[in-house]
């Protein structure tokens, strides 16, 4: 049994892996400011810190906790915020993920495993993007993620990067960077019309929540010092997701359409490293997922 804390575990993917670390009995510590995520989601036999990551009190939380892993997915994921307010979000996304490794070098931590993103890629490629493509970030967020994958190669700690792509699954927030699948189902679990920006032939990677943890606990004893894609390998157009929810939901509205937005045209990451080296493989096809994802939100 390893002491492991998960900054941003009450959130969306935090939270299905405090659960499977639970699950197998380790003692896990929760760090969250609940700006995004939901105390409900935390699992009752894990300890819970209200706190940001980039505060002094994180100090406190590592010398009591005295861990052996630390998960860091306590991230400010919305886009447009990050766009309006590069100060704020570089706080969180640099400056606190500096506070979480700077303690994890200090307390001894035996390793980081560092919630990364596809947006680190340039993205003009042509997908899928491999793990030895040339780092472009366009974005506050993609730029942020990277700029923490380069203080983790330049420290002294063991980790794992897992470059994720479109993550998809329950508990995921339809709201801010929630993200289309949250997004639609909310929509027509209420009967009413998402809307489908540009001609929805634009494809990305969706990945289930319950494979991204499962590479998770893979990356606790696999990999060292080293980033992995975390993906399906697979496009897929939002025309196609909204058709297949549709026929989930049995709610077979017309979207609204014809909005043009500046956006990526295709998304998706080759996992092939991840399989060689973490042992890992997605298991969860996209219209096994949606089905769960879908009736969450009807709960």
């Amino acid at each position: 049994m390893a002491r492991i804390l998960v900054t941003g575990g009450a959130g969306f993917i935090g939270s299905h892996l405090v659960d499977a670390l639970i699950k197998k009995n380790h003692h896990v510590t929760v760090v969250d400011d609940l700006s995004v995520g939901k105390r409900k989601f935390v699992n009752g036999k894990a300890a819970f810190c209200k706190i940001k990551i980039q505060s002094a009190l994180l100090k406190t939380v590592f010398q009591k906790g005295k861990f052996d892993y630390v998960f860091h997915l306590a991230a400010q994921k919305n886009l447009q915020y990050s766009k309006s307010h590069p100060v704020e979000d570089a706080e969180t996304n640099i400056l606190g993920s500096l506070n979480v490794i700077t303690e994890s070098v200090k307390h001894h931590v035996k390793k980081i495993v560092f919630y990364s993103t596809a947006a680190v890629y340039n993205s003009n490629d042509t997908p899928p993007n491999r793990e030895s493509d040339v780092e472009n970030p366009a974005t506050p967020y993609g730029i942020a993620k990277y700029t923490i994958e380069k203080y983790l190669q330049a420290s002294q700690m063991n980790y794992s990067i897992m470059r994720l792509s479109n993550v998809y699954g329950p508990r995921q927030d339809s709201e801010g960077e929630g993200g289309v699948v949250a997004i639609f189902c909310k929509k027509l679990a209420q009967g009413k019309p998402p809307y489908i920006f540009n001609s929805g032939n634009q494809t990305r990677d969706f990945i289930f929540v319950g494979d991204v943890v499962r590479a998770s606990l893979k990356a606790l004893t696999r990999g060292k010092r080293d980033y992995f894609n975390v993906s399906t390998d697979q496009e897929t157009t939002i025309n196609k997701l909204f058709a297949t929810l549709s026929t989930i939901s049995k709610q077979h509205i017309m979207p609204y359409r014809g909005k043009k937005v500046q956006e990526q045209c295709r998304s998706a990451l080759a996992n092939t490293k991840a399989k060689r080296i973490l042992g890992w493989f997605p298991k969860t096809t996209l219209a096994t997922g949606l089905k769960e994802t879908y009736h969450w939100f009807i709960l």
